[in-house]
């Protein structure tokens, strides 16, 4: 919660409340009376409102009912100098958090709005929680396997979903790793509990021990809240920890206690927390190389690789090419809202022939194109713009060599390689950071400077 609203008829109460919020750095506007609250209303969004219940023009029901209407999520706290049941009973039923009758103290507002925090808190994690339930559900159907090496995954995965033994899923970028960590779950006994996943490539390293652990009130700066963390949220269900080897040393030796005893204490906390979490790890990356070259602990890892995944490329499942891309076909189309087009035989040989460097991924992406794209009734081979085959990482090779022109700088080339090989990916971060010799945080932290 940071952005408040303050609606009073009354100059000494506006700025009284304004001043109190204000030293809890929150970030506060005023409002002197209904209409030019609703006017910062439909500008701007507000984590809460305050609004006194008696003003000339509009009422404190009236601001509520409007604030209802176009951000039902957000706070409302209704304050008055002239207290009744009936009113108290009214803003209630409209959705208030909290009726207050003036005069009241800074420690009475403040222990109003610290409870609104951890109301809001709540509503964060269930909605994060009901997302993943759909997820969960979404992604079993769309498990495709018609060669005989997802065949044998497939039933890997029947096998292993009986156990709490920690999984490992090896196979290179785009090859269904996600999937197969879902339908894993669906089958477990943890099916009916969450599943949360983290991309630990993604995440801040200043902001990764919270977002794995939590973390309490006053922790750091702009901890204003408790915050639960994945392992807290995924209890008694299953963590998906994604690209496994980009998160930070110190926090691998915590990663490290938690497999062992599952437990942890929050950031700024001191009482330790017992969760039941069974651990799914994930990477593109060649694990004897990771570990040689410190991007993960040995320890650690061999904690997590009890039952180890190989996912093979696309390029070695040709059987799965074309139901795959049927089933894009129909999603895609009803995304799209597109009536669904089928795949000419010409198309069919296109796409068997390809050998798909960016793998699954890389087949959606070609597939959303040609729907989208060309208006024919049916998907022909001109219509797949499927670049010649061949090495990615040697056509930007010898791009940048024979391309590069005189007085170029060691950043612009940096640059231009970066940029190249991206392109070259598909946008695909985890293996142009693979073929750079990078980190993908340090990918990304590149990308973000280039855009400044």
């Amino acid at each position: 919660m940071n952005k408040i609203l303050i609606v009073d008829d009354e100059i000494l109460v506006r700025n009284f409340l304004a001043d109190t919020l204000k030293r809890k750095h929150f970030e506060v506007a005023t409002a002197e009376n209904g209409q030019k609250a609703l006017t910062l209303l439909k500008d701007h969004t507000f984590d809460l409102v305050i609004t006194d219940m008696k003003m000339p023009d509009l009422t404190g029901i009236d601001v509520l009912r409007k604030v209802k209407e176009l951000s039902p999520h957000t706070v409302v706290i209704v304050i008055t100098a002239f207290g009744s049941i009936e009113n108290a009973v009214e803003a209630m039923r409209l959705g208030a958090f909290n009726y207050l009758v003036k005069p009241f103290s800074p420690d009475t507002i403040e222990a109003i709005i610290e409870k609104a925090q951890e109301h809001l808190s709540l509503l964060e994690e269930n909605q994060s929680l009901r997302q993943q339930l759909y997820s969960n559900e979404r992604h079993e159907q769309t498990f495709i396997c018609e060669s005989p090496a997802m065949k044998q995954i497939y039933s890997q995965i029947l096998q292993a979903a009986k156990s709490n033994a920690s999984i490992f899923i090896h196979g290179e970028s785009g090859t269904g790793k996600e999937v197969v960590a879902h339908a894993i779950h669906h089958h477990s006994l943890r099916a009916n509990a969450p599943f949360i996943k983290v991309n630990c490539a993604a995440v801040p390293e200043t902001l990764i021990e919270s977002e794995f652990f939590g973390h309490e009130k006053g922790a750091f700066t702009g901890a204003t809240a408790r915050h639960l963390g994945r392992f807290e949220l995924a209890n008694r269900g299953t963590l998906l920890l994604d690209e496994i080897t980009e998160t930070p040393p110190g926090l691998q030796a915590k990663l490290l206690r938690v497999t062992q005893e599952q437990e942890f204490e929050r950031i700024g906390g001191t009482k330790s927390i017992k969760v039941d979490v069974r651990l799914i790890s994930t990477s593109n990356r060649d694990m004897k190389e990771a570990i040689a070259n410190k991007m993960i602990r040995e320890d650690l890892y061999y904690r997590l690789d009890v039952i180890p995944f190989h996912l093979p490329p696309l390029r070695e499942r040709k059987e799965d090419i074309i139901p795959l891309a049927n089933y894009f076909l129909e999603k895609l189309s009803f995304e799209n809202r597109q009536q669904k087009k089928a795949l000419t035989d010409d198309a069919k040989a296109k796409l068997l022939a390809y050998p798909w460097p960016g793998n699954i991924r890389e087949l959606s992406n070609v597939i959303e194109r040609a729907l989208v794209m060309d208006h024919a009734n049916q998907i022909a081979a001109e219509h797949l713009l499927i670049e010649s085959a061949g090495s990615p990482a040697q056509s930007v090779s010898t791009a940048g060599k024979n391309s590069l022109p005189t007085g170029i700088t060691l950043q612009e080339l940096e640059k231009r390689l970066i940029i190249e090989t991206l392109q070259a990916q598909q946008h695909n971060r985890a293996e142009t950071a693979k073929i750079l010799g990078i980190s993908t945080r340090k990918l990304s932290s590149k990308l973000q400077e280039y855009e400044n």
